[in-house]
């Protein structure tokens, strides 16, 4: 048995995450994210425009979890020269989207 089993296991091809924030209320975590969906399972093609998706947490450790491992992975979706057309695509909307998370 392992007992170092990971707390989180996320597909990193899923979407391709741009953008990530969270909030803390009294007894409620909200992460925000903005990815581009697979635009189908079986091919490798995401849809150009970003999709804005809101997760709620009652436990503010998991809540905290989740956004650590997401801004991981939009760190490295940033540096990944065969997803900075989508970034730069979407430029604007990732700017609007921290904006209104704040």
């Amino acid at each position: 048995m392992n007992g170092n089993k990971p707390n989180l296991t996320l597909k990193m091809d899923d979407k391709i995450y741009l953008a990530v924030a969270k909030k803390d209320l009294d007894k409620l975590a909200f992460v925000y994210t903005l990815a581009c969906l697979k635009a189908n399972k079986i091919s490798n093609s995401y849809n150009i425009v970003p999709t804005p998706e809101i997760h709620t947490f009652k436990n503010k450790e998991s809540a905290q979890l989740y956004y650590e491992t997401i801004d991981e992975i939009v760190n490295i979706n940033s540096n990944d020269e065969t997803k900075q057309a989508l970034f730069s695509a979407n430029d604007k909307m990732i700017e609007r989207f921290m904006e209104n998370i704040r």
